[in-house]
């Protein structure tokens, strides 16, 4: 905007000389900015949204670290519902001693096989704490693709953006280059003074540095794009996609009704239920477990042989578990109230995004249908009247300065617009169409 506003003399003028320039033509296509030609071709060095979000969430590498987590954490959750293994015991007394226990003549072979049984369902419990631990694992998979796809679509977006204007702005460079060549021309028939040559020179020295400047933007976003979609051998060489934006939203109500697909909220069920799950364990591991075993017994100075039968269970007289029962349930409140942080942070921020975007289109709505309109006409009526002198070259200056403000105006809303309606897809987790 800036550039534009430096050259807005230089523009007025160009566009005098040029008549080929059609203003109507420039509206017509302000609601679907499209950066390539009809003619482009898609291969392999192409990119659309739709690619750059499928490439990403295939190569990125949290991404894959998030799904070996949740492959981890149902192999976890396996383990969880494996009982204790049972313990075989042999045991020799009195061997190799003296006088009658000399060798093995008095010895007594014991051997046992003992079995610890887990009472109170610890192990269906420690289950369904390892399957909330898969569902989480999957929620922050899901939570992170979300994000990797909000920071695709935006950079895309950028990138977008940066090509557009690098487009207006070589137009621009090459209609100054035909307006400084008839100054040139001008001044050598001496109909205008050099020094107008001069400070036409000092403008389109300033648009090739802010050329520079939003080609190096440029690169930057495609730079980041390249990041994102993490595809080494593959190199952007052309962006397909237009910044179109839908002029109207869901119904206030019925995006908050979608802000519970976020998936920073749709985790805290599986969170709720590990919780849940997890007091329910504890609670169990307060239960004492019951140790049986059986045996036999060979007594070799009698020549007999007995069985062994016995049980063991712990007296819970101070251990009861009670500390991490009470520990669990602070925990259960913590995430209650973390939750209702999140949720509350979640529901301003759509608020906001939702009033913005309505604000912006009806902005866009007004430059649309009535600001643009009528400044065309406006322009139109005194461009022809100052070639029969009914204007002066300043009435057109000013009019056309109107004109191309408004209509830059109108393509910066538009980019405003479709940023805030990736937000609000971020928030719901569902696309806008």
């Amino acid at each position: 905007m800036r550039l534009i506003h430096k050259c807005r003399t230089v523009f007025v003028c160009a566009l005098l000389l040029i008549k080929s320039v059609n203003a109507q033509s420039y509206n017509s296509r302000l609601t679907k900015i499209n950066v390539n030609e009809s003619s482009d071709i898609f291969n392999s060095d192409t990119l659309t949204i739709n690619r750059a979000v499928n490439m990403a969430i295939k190569n990125n590498p949290e991404l894959q670290m998030l799904r070996m987590e949740v492959s981890a954490r149902e192999a976890a959750k396996l383990q969880s519902g494996l009982s204790p293994n049972p313990e075989f015991e042999i045991e020799a007394e009195n061997i190799l001693g003296s006088d009658d226990l000399r060798g093995f003549s008095g010895s007594e072979i014991t051997a046992k096989m003992s079995q610890n049984f887990l009472l109170a369902g610890k192990l269906s419990k420690s289950e369904k704490v390892a399957e909330a631990n898969v569902s989480l694992a999957e929620w922050d998979y899901k939570e992170k693709r979300l994000e990797i796809i909000t920071n695709v679509k935006q950079v895309f977006h950028q990138a977008l953006s940066a090509k557009l204007l690098i487009k207006k702005n070589e137009e621009l460079i090459n209609i100054s280059n035909e307006f400084l060549a008839n100054l040139k021309k001008r001044v050598n028939a001496g109909k205008i003074s050099p020094a107008e040559v001069s400070r036409a020179e000092i403008i389109f020295n300033s648009l090739q540095i802010e050329l520079t400047k939003l080609q190096s933007n440029y690169h930057l976003a495609i730079s980041e794009l390249e990041s994102l979609i993490y595809e080494p051998d593959f190199s952007i060489n052309q962006l397909i996609g237009d910044l179109q934006y839908p002029l109207l939203l869901p119904g206030y109500d019925s995006l908050l009704a979608l802000l519970e697909n976020n998936p920073k909220l749709k985790k805290f069920e599986s969170e709720f239920e590990k919780q849940n799950a997890l007091l329910d364990l504890e609670e169990a591991i307060g239960v004492p477990d019951l140790t049986v075993s059986a045996g036999y017994k060979r007594s070799n100075d009698i020549g007999a042989n007995t069985f062994l039968i016995g049980a063991s269970i712990p007296i819970p007289l101070f251990n009861r578990n009670q500390g991490s029962i009470q520990e669990t349930r602070i925990r259960s409140d913590q995430k209650k109230s973390e939750y209702n942080s999140i949720k509350n942070n979640l529901v301003m921020r759509l608020n906001l995004l939702y009033r913005k975007f309505n604000a912006l289109t009806e902005i866009g709505k007004q430059l649309q249908t009535n600001s643009i309109p009528k400044a065309e006409e406006a322009f139109r009526i005194i461009k022809e009247g100052s070639l029969v002198g009914r204007f002066t070259v300043l009435d057109v200056l000013d009019a056309e300065r109107t004109l191309f403000d408004l209509q830059n105006q109108y393509l910066n809303l538009t980019s405003e617009i479709q940023l805030v309606k990736i937000e609000i897809e971020n928030l719901i987790a569902e696309e806008i169409n």
